[in-house]
């Protein structure tokens, strides 16, 4: 499964949307304010940790806007939530 993930179009621009807007929170060693660990211990920092969690990033992301929190980051624009949504999808609809 996250093979499928990290091979779908968009991955990299999806992975570097993620990067941008949710690692700070999401490492194994956080850097964003007085968090000590990762919310949920869902870490984001690698490819292979972003193909993990696809189906949560897209959901909490990309169709609902539920994260990053409003007063974390100002830089997940529209177009990183369309490109984490493109990603997604492309990688799990049907190819023949």
């Amino acid at each position: 499964s996250e093979e499928r993930f990290a091979q779908a179009a968009h991955f990299d621009q999806a992975y570097e949307a993620v990067i941008g807007n949710c690692s700070m929170c999401h490492a194994r060693e956080t850097v964003y304010g007085s968090l000590q660990w990762a919310p949920k211990q869902v870490y984001l920092e690698a490819p292979a940790d972003v193909a993990r969690h696809a189906k949560a990033i897209y959901l909490q992301a990309g169709v609902s806007h539920a994260m990053p929190p409003p007063n974390a980051v100002r830089t997940m624009t529209d177009e990183n939530r369309r490109t984490i949504v493109a990603w997604y999808r492309d990688a799990t609809r049907e190819h023949p």
